[in-house]
């Protein structure tokens, strides 16, 4: 079935071919009828071959074809005889009937060339002089099942935005025939897209919906520098999610020398710092959106490890927060590449051994807010991955 709409307002046409060797002759048929000199939308009937012609008129309307051209071709001795008719579904008699005999195409090529004298009559039959064909009665309508889990916003149908009921399945009343792009968004469940061509009454469409998966894990580079680790678990798939992350600052890169980190040859850099973090997520995208956006509000406690020797809380700044936005690509099924971004926000129980710890050579600057707390520039940085399961 080929059905290639080649200009605005060009007529459709419903060709039925009787002959030997379709697959040799009805592609050159339908390439001449679709260019530019007869410039029709061409769709092949797909009735079988038992069915009678009177039956076309009927699926013409289903594909609101205005025209009807049936093609006979029989082989007479060193001669293929053409017949063919042109008419309208809507009316009872065909407006052309005519035959004629054509030399027997002799190699494949040829086949491409022999229906080149049907350009003229067929043309001439929509020209501009040419009497007004009928537009196909296709004022049908029918009731389209959609299936999908119940709570689904199903976009793509007539309306805007549609939900499917507790039930589990949406009716909705359509003119035919009629091509329909269906999505569906749905809190845990990854919705497929899919499209409809809906040209007969008591159809019936299921979106193909799975899980989200729950779990996750997350390997990163905080500040570009010091590797993270991290898991996060999503309710039922659902917006909110659960964080908990070890950031560790016992071995990362050294990029710069902003802190006077040490003086090695080597790109590395090590402090006696770890921090445990706990915090929340929610999801503001729709599953199937392929970059999901979120934000976090995290917590965590510092500790330190004097000359690796000793583990306890750091005094001075024993706890931060870092409310964050991010950004989240799926690059595979499973996994995806994300970006978090943020300040860090320091809980500070020592105010003046807090001042006297700072480097004046660094580009952090810290600003107080209120109470104990203080803010801390440039903002927090975290790039990783995400593997889901």
């Amino acid at each position: 079935m080929a059905f290639n709409l080649t200009a605005a307002g060009a007529h459709r046409v419903l060709v039925r071919y009787h002959g030997p060797e379709e697959a040799k002759y009805l592609p050159g048929l339908v390439h001449l009828l679709n260019g530019p000199t007869v410039g029709w939308a061409v769709l092949t009937s797909t009735l079988p071959a038992n069915t009678p012609d009177t039956d076309l008129p009927k699926e013409a309307r289903k594909f609101a074809c205005d025209l009807v051209l049936i093609v006979r071709l029989e082989h007479v001795k060193n001669k293929e005889r053409v017949t063919w008719s042109l008419s309208s579904p809507e009316e009872t008699s065909p407006r052309m009937t005519n035959s004629a005999e054509r030399p027997q195409p002799d190699w494949a090529s040829a086949a491409d060339l022999f229906w080149r004298f049907l350009s003229a009559p067929l043309s001439a039959m929509t020209s501009d002089t040419a009497p007004d064909w009928p537009a196909p009665n296709v004022a049908q309508r029918t009731e389209l099942i959609v299936i999908a889990k119940p709570g689904t916003l199903v976009t793509g149908l007539p309306g805007g935005s549609h939900k499917i009921g507790a039930l589990g399945r949406l009716s909705m009343s359509l003119d035919l025939p009629v091509s329909l792009g269906l999505e569906g968004h749905l809190v845990g469940w990854k919705t497929s897209p899919q499209r409809v061509f809906v040209d007969h009454a008591g159809q019936t469409v299921t979106l193909h919906q799975v899980p989200v998966t729950q779990w996750s894990l997350t390997l990163s580079l905080n500040n570009l520098v010091f590797p993270s680790l991290g898991s996060e678990w999503s309710p039922r798939g659902g917006r909110l999610s659960i964080r908990a992350a070890l950031d560790q600052y016992m071995g990362g890169l050294l990029l710069t020398n902003r802190a006077n980190i040490g003086s090695t040859s080597l790109p590395f850099q090590s402090l006696p710092l770890l921090t445990f973090m706990l915090g929340a997520g929610w999801n503001w995208s729709w599953p199937e959106d392929p970059i999901q956006f979120y934000t976090t509000l995290d917590a965590g406690v510092r500790f330190m490890f004097p000359q690796y020797k000793v583990f306890w809380v750091e005094p001075i700044i024993p706890v931060i927060f870092q409310p964050q936005v991010g950004w989240d690509y799926r690059f595979a099924k499973h996994q995806s590449v994300y970006l978090e971004v943020g300040p860090t926000i320091e809980w500070v129980t020592d105010s003046s051994a807090f001042q006297s710890s700072l480097k004046k050579d660094t580009n952090n600057a810290q600003i107080g807010l209120f109470g104990p707390l203080y803010m801390e520039f440039p903002l927090h940085v975290k790039v990783g991955y995400r593997w889901s399961f």
